[in-house]
């Protein structure tokens, strides 16, 4: 019996919570998932939860395997609904109360040719004509656009004609570009629903003010059947959920075994030292001379932390892992390997656009004409 089940991978909750990572995140969010790995946790991709019920003090849940469309059970103590915009569903289906629900917000970004200097990787930040809030963020050599707040009343949710359309004319009028953009310049899209935390007995979502919601969350744990909810929240505060999950996970009786290691953040300075001198004296930022690009000693620190010392050694073997699979994405081969055997990869769009983000900074058109297109799909 596996003491907490854990839903954040219900049909869905992939797309939803890839939506909104912007350039580093998303390989931060998977060092949360590497870290659990090592610390004995059982983590599986790609499994849907079909139901969950609560008898003689345990939960037992029917998963399927995607994949392979096998169906199997499993049994917890706790369970922690953590999927995002679908965790009132889940709730319904299961009899759990909550004191809070979630209502919607649609946000998207696009990603475009790099609108601002490589000298300046500062964020830039507008107000549209409504007065919120949107940025422009640098991710390589292209530029992110966004993100709208949009109310809607579904958590599956797409980029439509109407969101280009402002999200373009919102940029070409606050920026002096030598050419307005146009969709024909929108390399990928990313769009997904923030799910926002109200009362259950309050007002009816047409009755909220959408501009006051902010993106607090809530954690609600029901005592009776051994429930635990997470309703909202940012990525940005994805500590401080851990810590409250953790408190009421023992708070219904379950202790847990105190984690004495510092097992987020960048490693200690001792660490980054030694790592850039490896890096040194084998002269890796030689291998790679680009202005648009940083070298290639910060790129793999800053992305990689304590695991960019196994990608030195395999550089080491074989300078070609140096090199970038595909030109225009860069991407390393040692990078496109590491994912490959380590990320958890299961389709190649994993790896195209979740791991790496190639499907994100590279045209489709590109990327079915790249001469290393085979070998991605290979590794």
């Amino acid at each position: 019996d596996e003491p907490v089940i854990d839903t954040s991978s219900v049909r869905g909750g992939i797309e939803y919570h890839d939506a909104y990572l912007k350039d580093n995140d998303a390989r931060f969010v998977f060092s949360f998932v590497r870290s659990a790995l090592e610390a004995a946790a059982a983590v599986a991709n790609y499994v849907e939860v079909l139901g969950a019920q609560r008898h003689g003090g345990h939960w037992t849940a029917q998963l399927r395997d995607t994949e392979s469309g096998e169906e199997f059970e499993t049994n917890a103590r706790i369970i922690v609904n953590a999927a995002g915009p679908f965790v009132d569903g889940l709730n319904d289906g299961w009899g759990v109360r909550t004191d809070h629900r979630i209502v919607y917000s649609k946000g998207i970004h696009l990603v475009v040719p790099r609108l601002t200097t490589t000298e300046h990787d500062r964020v830039l930040a507008f107000f549209d004509d409504t007065q919120r809030l949107f940025y422009v963020l640098p991710m390589g050599n292209r530029s992110v656009i966004g993100t709208t707040d949009t109310r809607v009343e579904q958590a599956h949710t797409r980029v439509d004609d109407e969101d280009r359309r402002f999200l373009l004319q919102q940029i070409n009028e606050r920026l002096d570009l030598p050419e307005p953009l146009t969709p024909a310049d929108v390399i990928a899209e990313r769009c997904g629903v923030r799910p926002l935390v109200v009362d259950s007995g309050g007002s009816d979502r047409t009755e909220v003010d959408w501009t006051s919601l902010s993106r607090k969350h809530e954690i609600e744990v029901d005592r009776g059947r051994s429930a635990i909810t997470i309703l909202g929240g940012k990525l940005t505060d994805c500590l401080n959920v851990g810590e409250e999950v953790a408190s009421a996970v023992e708070s219904l009786g379950l202790p847990l075994e105190p984690d004495r290691r510092n097992w987020y953040g960048e490693p200690s300075k001792q660490t980054r030292a030694e790592f850039y001198r490896q890096a040194h004296l084998m002269k890796l930022d030689r291998l790679r001379v680009r202005s648009d690009v940083e070298p290639l000693s910060d790129r793999l620190w800053r992305r990689y932390g304590r695991r960019a010392f196994a990608m030195l050694e395999a550089i080491r073997s074989d300078p070609t892992m140096a090199e970038e699979v595909m030109a225009p994405s860069d991407y390393l081969r040692v990078e496109l390997h590491l994912a490959a055997s380590t990320e958890m990869v299961t389709r190649l769009e994993d790896f195209m656009r979740r791991r790496t983000k190639i499907d994100q900074v590279v045209p489709a058109d590109v990327v079915r004409a790249s001469e290393g297109l085979p070998e991605v799909a290979r590794i």
